[in-house]
């Protein structure tokens, strides 16, 4: 009995003394012209930081998450990264570090992804003469259901290596998820299979919070998940000639609704939001753009349910004569494009299935959108000249 339970305490001890592990990331988001957000998330709480290093730099950078001068210690890191040059391509590597009974553990370390490539990230840059990247909308974690518009093996079969070959970023128009239930699905049913794609090219994205993305027990941690420098599921950002404004249109149906079992408060977020916009469409930087995009899951019109049209009075109405050249929208599951005036929307709208993706090419010329099929053929193309204004 004593050899049991000394060798009981051996396992124990020896299961105990585990190092830490990279379960998910790492990843970037909130890509602009001087900074970025790495993510990852590790099995246990750990102290995190960056190591990063630009083009022709001696040394690398360490960037650290920290509050009151103590570093973080969590599973779920988001480190910001500062004082970059735009146009630049960096190194990263990060690190995780466990504290055991008060003394540090060795840091683990991640440097290349899983292709085996170094890990590096391209700031955004104004300047840059063209642009392209793709969109997609409403995967849902690939569940097909009884809904015909949803596609079994997304990512495998239409968003291939080959057609984000030379993409400047890949774009998440929301509802990505079928609702937001815990981390280890959220990672395993969509993060998987995107995380390898990502990999291959060390691509970028954006993601544009959906309805859906409202929704589940996990919800509240989107944030944590895909963090902006507004700390809020808005945002703006600049890259080549293209000005992109990310809008979180919310939840479609009233507050009020049984859905949400009264828990939703959107129409007092999206009134908030407005305020925001308010503010980014006077800056310098929306307003040099040649060409100006806005970007919502939910179509913003007034013949929307009640999150649609409330988001088009407090939000759309504050762009109207801004020079937006097209708003990108998913939600409804079908393609079509709607011009400006239609049900008073306020500009151009294209909405786009999951049977679709968007490749965009922007240049001093023109901003042209190829609406593609699965099989990659072209739908249908729309192209928009700069503004002038």
């Amino acid at each position: 009995m004593k050899r049991f339970l000394v060798l009981c305490m051996a396992l124990c001890a020896a299961f105990a003394s585990q190092a830490a592990e990279f379960l998910y990331g790492p990843y970037v988001q909130a890509l602009t012209e001087d900074s970025a957000y790495i993510v990852w998330i590790t099995d246990k709480a750990t102290y995190g930081w960056v190591e990063v290093k630009g083009d022709g730099e001696k040394g690398a950078v360490k960037y650290t998450e920290s509050h009151l001068g103590l570093m973080h210690n969590r599973r779920v890191h988001r480190v910001p990264v500062k004082n970059l040059k735009a146009g630049t391509t960096y190194e990263y590597k990060v690190f995780s570090q466990e504290e055991k009974n008060g003394k540090m553990d060795r840091p683990i370390s991640l440097a290349t992804n899983a292709h085996g490539k170094k890990l590096t990230f391209r700031t955004n840059d104004r300047t840059k003469s063209e642009i392209s990247f793709v969109m997609v909308t409403d995967i849902h974690y690939n569940h097909v259901g009884s809904h015909h518009s949803y596609v079994e093996g997304y990512f495998e079969n239409f968003i291939t290596p080959e057609v984000l070959a030379g993409k400047d970023f890949i774009a998440f128009n929301g509802d990505m998820v079928t609702q937001m239930s815990s981390e280890k699905s959220h990672f395993e049913k969509l993060f998987t299979s995107l995380h390898k794609l990502l990999d291959t090219h060390n691509t970028p994205f954006y993601y544009v919070r959906g309805n859906h993305e409202s929704r589940g027990n996990y919800a509240q941690k989107f944030m944590e998940l895909y963090p902006t420098w507004t700390g809020m599921p808005y945002y703006m950002f600049r890259h080549g000639p293209v000005c992109f404004i990310v809008i979180d249109g919310g939840e479609d149906k009233p507050d009020s609704d049984i859905e949400y079992y009264g828990t939703a408060a959107f129409d007092l977020y999206r009134e908030n939001e407005g305020k925001w916009l308010q503010s980014v469409i006077e800056s310098e930087e929306f307003q040099t753009a040649p060409y100006r995009v806005i970007l919502s899951h939910i179509p913003l019109n007034d013949n929307s349910w009640h999150g649609g049209r409330h988001a088009w009075k407090h939000l759309c109405q504050r762009c109207e004569d801004k020079g937006i050249n097209l708003m990108i929208a998913g939600h409804t599951h079908r393609y079509r494009f709607n011009e400006c005036g239609v049900h008073n929307r306020t500009f151009p709208t294209l909405e786009f299935s999951p049977r679709h993706y968007l490749d965009v090419t922007a240049n001093s010329e023109s901003l042209t959108i190829l609406v593609k099929n699965g099989k990659g053929e072209v739908v249908n193309t729309y192209t928009y000249k700069p503004n002038t204004k």
